[in-house]
């Protein structure tokens, strides 16, 4: 399994996560800095996989989210790091509950572009 440096890996990408927030599928980018793929799979994203500080903040939202009966969601968010903030984009979806499992939330992490 990869380790995270929280001070200097920015995450992007793809992200299945159940109502706990354990990453149930990912595909990962990462910056410059990220070689390779990261194997997330397992592991819970608020407190294992985030890499920003405000970590707690997007945990809010994500679990506000899970809580309302609304397909989608997007909205604008700073990932907080040490050195600076990042702006991102993030679009959460609602996946459907299948056979008795609680439904799962589709979280696609952007790096937003200027406009």
């Amino acid at each position: 399994m990869s380790s995270l440096t929280r001070t200097t890996q920015r995450l992007f990408g793809l992200l299945e996560l159940d109502p706990r927030g354990t990453v149930i599928f990912s595909k990962l980018e990462g910056d410059e800095k990220l070689a390779g793929a990261l194997d997330v799979v397992g592991r819970n994203f608020f407190s294992e996989v985030a890499t920003f500080l405000n970590v707690a903040e997007f945990r809010q939202r994500f679990e506000t989210f899970d809580s309302n009966p609304e397909p989608s969601s997007s909205f604008m968010f700073n990932c907080d790091y040490e050195d600076g903030a990042v702006p991102v984009k993030v679009l959460l979806a609602r996946l459907r509950e299948e056979m008795g499992y609680p439904g799962s939330v589709l979280v696609y992490i952007k790096k937003a572009s200027a406009f």
